[in-house]
């Protein structure tokens, strides 16, 4: 399963060349995987992380650009579990157009479960676990741009 939404850029999105600044992009995915929290595993993730104390830094990412995006667009972005580690999760993220497969553009954003009050790694509790495998994305599926 993945879980979309459709963002829509505003003119504070935009950088002066008339795309989407680059910052934005991972802005953009990292509500969606705020808003997945909400929607689709039933718990925020504000209550997540300071009621639970379980957060999910991002740790390392790797995004690439293959079509602008413009003031206006309305890309639905997309949010898929690549892989599930003991403390890790990695996350693949998208952009496409209505109708259309190709990506504008993606992301892997790999997060570290740590205990909110410290910062230090923990191991990912079962519950979470379980969740985000409903949501697992084979490499094959996470979409290629070139």
């Amino acid at each position: 399963m993945i879980f979309e939404q459709r963002f829509r850029y505003r003119f504070g999105d935009i950088d002066d060349a008339g795309i989407a600044y680059y910052p934005k992009l991972l802005h953009c995915f990292h509500c969606t995987f705020e808003d997945w929290w909400s929607e689709a595993l039933g718990r925020s993730y504000a209550v997540l992380m300071h009621d639970d104390k379980l957060g999910l830094p991002a740790v390392r990412i790797e995004a690439e650009f293959f079509s602008p995006i413009r003031y206006g667009d309305e890309p639905v972005v997309h949010l898929g579990v690549l892989r599930i580690g003991k403390s890790s999760v990695e996350f693949g993220f998208w952009m496409t157009r209505d109708g259309s497969e190709k990506p504008l553009c993606r992301a892997r954003v790999t997060t570290a479960a740590v205990h909110m009050t410290t910062l230090k790694a923990q191991p990912l509790p079962d519950e979470w676990r379980q969740r985000f495998a409903e949501f697992k994305l084979n490499e094959s599926d996470f979409p290629k741009g070139r």
